[in-house]
């Protein structure tokens, strides 16, 4: 999800433009919390979700109306522009003295028309029942992988949330360091000035402040992408101006103090499994619709056929005929056919029960991994904690140093380059323990 995120970060890079500025007034304001519940129900993936519902739902009653009265109409009119014209044999009967003849005839009249009704309704197909429950199944997978679309939402979300707030971070911390550079600067130049400084330190100085106003504007570049992958993550239009309530010492004191507890996991509760649970029980109901094909099929019928005829259409002869009546269809013998498919359905929820074991040790082996790096996640960033501080004291030593003439101005330059490396490897498991931490949420089906 890491590397989605940077690819998306890395394209608007190339793509940015400046967005239509905003006055604070038009933006919208989200916590953590309330930027996952926003995407919830307004993410393109959670509306595209909805729709499958809604699609599964029409579904169910499609399957509803077939066992419901079906009626149909049709008509047809004919102009016979050329009749069909018969020849019928004539034999006389012996002694009559007449001699065998033919006669030309044309069969029919000009002008047909015709019109039938048809009224069926099925009365027995033990399939029929079956499909209408496996296509309420499918709704019920429709909603659950909705429910599973919505954590992976929130987890992109609270990812991307996280990407934002680092960049703010940034861009604070590298606008600190160059105001300091600046007074540095400003300081070494009155020294200069007054021939206490060489100008190799002046320059120094302002490789320095010019190294620092390089990363402040990549700062600001890189916040104005986060919030925009932010804002697509949570299904708000890119010219739409956000705010991030919360921060970084906010979001990472639940997390600094969690202890992951293996044993408040169940396995069954978690939604991928939940859903095996449901295909199985389609595949149920696939093995049951197999063997309904063994039942015979009842339907009753109605039909009404109205017809006129004749060689004008101002005067036409009519009839009419009504049938009532049941269709029955036995199947017999289909040589092992309907045998074969019960047999294969019967292999296909087998082989959906070894995916459910399989899922479920891939759950506890997912968990495993997940607080393993959820550990080593806080590890590393209690290090780099430590090490930005530690950083820190040598480069503002050093800094003291420098103005009271005690320190070269390389070895400021180097302290400095060594403290917004820490500040950087700080950041960067700052962001890594907060994305571990939504990694374990997701395995343990708390998110």
């Amino acid at each position: 999800m890491k590397k989605t995120l940077l690819a998306a970060l890395a394209l608007l890079s190339l793509s940015y433009a400046p967005l239509k500025a905003q006055t604070e007034s038009d933006s919208m304001a989200f916590s953590l919390q309330q930027a996952m519940d926003f995407a919830t129900e307004n993410a393109f993936q959670s509306k595209s979700a909805s729709y499958d519902i809604e699609a599964a739902e029409k579904k169910v009653w499609e399957y509803i109306a077939i066992g419901l009265p079906q009626i149909s109409a049709e008509g047809q009119l004919t102009n016979n522009i050329s009749l069909q014209e018969s020849v019928i044999d004539m034999k006389p009967e012996e002694g009559s003295g007449m001699e065998p003849f033919t006669i030309t005839a044309k069969m029919g009249r000009k002008y047909n028309w015709n019109a039938t009704g048809k009224v069926n309704q099925l009365l027995f197909d033990g399939s029929y029942l079956l499909g209408v429950k496996a296509s309420k199944i499918y709704v019920e997978i429709s909603a659950k992988n909705k429910v599973k679309t919505q954590i992976d939402v929130r987890q992109s979300v609270a990812e991307a949330y996280y990407v934002a707030l680092v960049a703010r971070k940034n861009l604070e911390t590298f606008q600190k360091n160059l105001e300091v550079n600046k007074v540095t600067l400003k300081e070494t130049e009155a020294y200069y000035n007054n021939g206490f400084r060489e100008m190799t330190d002046v320059d120094q100085l302002k490789l320095m402040v010019n190294n620092s106003r390089n990363m402040l504007l990549d700062a600001e570049r890189q916040l104005t992408i986060a919030e925009a992958v932010l804002k697509y993550s949570m299904g708000i239009s890119i010219d739409q101006a956000i705010k991030m309530t919360d921060n970084i010492d906010f979001l990472l004191t639940p997390v600094e103090a969690y202890k992951a507890d293996p044993n408040e996991f169940d396995v069954k509760s978690h939604i991928d499994y939940s859903i095996l649970q449901t295909q199985e029980e389609v595949q149920k109901t696939m093995i049951k619709n197999e063997r309904a094909q063994y039942f015979p099929k009842l339907n009753a019928f109605y039909n009404i056929s109205y017809i006129e005829f004749g060689d004008e259409l101002k005067s036409l002869d009519n009839t009419n005929s009504q049938m009532l009546g049941l269709s029955f269809n036995m199947p017999i013998f289909t040589s092992g056919m309907r045998h074969a498919k019960v047999k294969q359905e019967k292999i296909n929820y087998l082989k959906l029960q070894n995916e459910m074991r399989q899922m479920e040790e891939g759950l506890k082996q997912q968990l495993m991994v997940a607080e393993s790096n959820l550990k080593n996640a806080k590890a590393t960033y209690l290090n780099d904690q430590e090490g930005e501080a530690i950083a820190f004291r040598i480069y503002d030593r050093t800094r003291v140093k420098f103005v009271a003439g005690l320190a070269s101005s390389t070895e400021l330059s180097q302290n400095e380059g060594q403290y917004i490396q820490s500040q950087l490897s700080h950041i960067q498991s700052t962001l890594n323990l907060l994305d571990t931490h939504i990694k374990y949420l997701k395995a343990v089906n708390q998110l």
